[in-house]
């Protein structure tokens, strides 16, 4: 273990060098890093020493502690701008991983209730309703919901979707331009159904990103859903000083 300064404590030496071990590759991702009793042994330390190393690797995300199992090493996060529109795949991309998804559900529906709300639909207007997983790497980090305005004159056939589709794209294919996008973010419990569907653990919380996508005549588009783990994204938010 690289000498930190004389008067670091000895439990954030031994976070600092496990981090370094993390973040080299020397502990992969979603495999378990050694036991406490073999820490201890290395580090000739107490385990009160090495269980508060850890606890505060696992506060930093850098793994989960699982009872009974050990401490595993959770997947790095990525960071998504949240300046400028860009689809899911985009973003995956350009954090330079393989996105895919697994279409659930497609339906030629009717808007009632917040959807006609935000897509500013009269009630029992005809919507798209497409429900989709959302892997990177072909692994589930979270689930898309989108409700599609059919006033906009934007076709979707569910036999043309599949794993690699993206539904901005088609809206450019239609001649539907995206001009803007308000997206709204919070942090929110799963529901027993999605923790379910997400494989998530008792008490995980979710991303969720809630985004309104208007045309270049203002009209809006889609109202889209999406709830991601937690522990799979960091959010960057350029700010940029107004004109004098």
């Amino acid at each position: 273990m690289q000498k930190q300064k004389k008067d670091a404590p000895l439990y954030l030496q031994i976070y600092k060098e496990l981090q370094k071990r993390i973040e080299n590759g020397v502990y992969k991702e979603n495999e378990l890093i050694p036991s406490e009793s073999s820490l201890q042994a290395e580090f000739n330390v107490s385990r009160i020493t090495i269980r508060r190393s850890l606890q505060d690797l696992e506060l930093a995300g850098f793994i989960k502690i699982r009872k009974g199992k050990g401490a595993i090493v959770q997947p790095m996060r990525k960071y998504s701008d949240l300046v400028g529109v860009s689809s899911f795949s985009q973003e995956a991309r350009e954090a330079g991983e393989r996105p895919s998804s697994i279409i659930l559900e497609f339906e030629e529906t009717k808007a009632t209730g917040i959807v006609c709300d935000y897509l500013q639909l009269e009630e029992g207007a005809d919507i798209y309703r497409l429900k989709r997983l959302r892997l990177k790497n072909g692994r589930i980090i979270g689930m898309n919901e989108q409700f599609i305005s059919r006033d906009t004159g934007v076709v979707i056939h569910g036999e043309e979707l599949n794993e690699k589709t993206s539904i901005y794209a088609l809206y450019e294919e239609q001649g539907l331009h995206i001009e803007r996008a308000v997206e709204t973010i919070e942090a929110v419990m799963p529901t027993p159904n999605l923790r379910k569907e997400l494989y998530m653990d008792e008490g995980e919380p979710l991303f969720r990103r809630e985004r309104i996508t208007y045309d270049y005549l203002n009209r809006p588009l889609e109202l889209s859903i999406n709830s991601y783990k937690a522990d799979e994204y960091k959010y960057v938010i350029t700010l940029k000083k107004e004109e004098l």
